[in-house]
Order: C-alpha cells, then structure tokens, then sequence
C-alpha cells in the first residue's frame, strides 16, 4: 500500500516536471503572430533614425523604439509586431510610419 502512494506520488511529480520543461522551452519569438525584420541605421539621412526592414525589403519607421531595450545594432534580426501610425508624418520619408507593440531579438 505504501509502494503504491509512492509511485502514485513520483507519477503526480514526474508528469508537474514533464509540463513545466514543456511550457518553458524557449520559443522563436516573445511576441505572437511576429514578423521577422532587422535594425538598420539612417542616422547618417535628415531626420532619419534606426528603421526597421523586413524581409521583403519593406522599410518601417518606429515611432517608439527606444520604449524597448533592444541592442541597436546595425543589421540586428528582430521579431516585431507594429501597427500603422495614423495620422503621423516624418521628416525621413523613407518608410512606413509604425508604432511598435512588441520587439525582441531573434
């Protein structure tokens, strides 16, 4: 009888630990339903600053990238998921004018 508790106890324990390393395996990205992009510097353009670029060569300008401590760093991969900022304009006018709603480095 008191075999059985304790392999009832070690099955309870062993399937807590299964679930645990399952559910903490490291994912592909922190943000769900992410596009992947990297960093590239305009700083050297008028009213240009770090832009992100996806992988269709479309380019994105954040409007609140340092609200995130990510590495800034030239051809930096990202995930990022962004939505259009309405009704905003830039002196940089060399892509899409974004606000950010989650980043992380890939």
């Amino acid at each position: 009888m008191i075999l059985k508790i304790f392999y009832q106890k070690l099955l309870v324990l062993g399937l807590v630990v299964l679930t645990l390393a399952i559910h903490s395996c490291n994912k592909e990205s922190e943000c769900e339903d992410s596009h992947s992009a990297k960093l590239v510097n305009m700083t050297g353009l008028d009213g240009c600053s770090w832009m992100m670029e996806l992988g269709d060569g479309t380019k994105l300008e954040p409007t609140n990238l340092n609200d995130f401590n990510i590495n800034l760093q030239e051809n930096q991969k990202i995930w990022v998921v962004y939505h259009t900022a309405a009704q905003m304009a830039s002196i940089c006018m060399h892509g899409e004018i974004v606000t950010i709603d989650c980043i992380s480095e890939r």
